[in-house]
């Protein structure tokens, strides 16, 4: 389904507010881990963007963007992984990318003050590098 106009103005101003958001979190403990989670370009991409390189459908890429506001509280009050995963992810862009081997974890809370709702994020560490935001859904 195509997306209106309405839907792709509403994604470009969501993009500009919601990257002003991102760039001034830095990173955020999670108890769950004990480490810092860095909020770089890789997770910022990564909600726009999918893995293969290809554009998400406007409709997803402001539903994560909607959510982004909620990752810091699950990061905060998550209390278990619930999912970890041994990927090799893409490094680079074009035909000069090289595959490394990493790794995503699975956290969920709780957030909301009115209406709860269970939140899922997704935590990818590259080799022995950082821990960076990766995505958020709902569980």
């Amino acid at each position: 389904m195509q997306a209106t106009k309405a839907q792709i103005e509403h994604l470009a101003l969501l993009k500009t507010s919601i990257k002003t958001t991102y760039d001034s979190v830095g990173s955020v403990f999670c108890p769950v881990l004990n480490a810092q989670i860095v909020f770089n370009s890789i997770g910022f991409r990564h909600l726009l963007i999918k893995p293969d390189g290809t554009v998400r459908d406007v409709k997803e890429a402001i539903y994560k963007l909607t959510l982004f506001p909620l990752s810091i509280p699950t990061i905060k009050f998550a209390t278990s992984i619930i999912e970890e995963r041994e990927i090799k992810t893409p490094v680079g862009r074009g035909k000069r990318r090289k595959y490394k081997d990493a790794k995503t974890y699975a956290i969920n809370a709780f957030v909301g003050r009115k209406k709860p709702v269970m939140i899922r994020v997704i935590i990818l560490r590259i080799g022995d590098g950082n821990y960076n935001f990766y995505s958020i859904m709902k569980d």
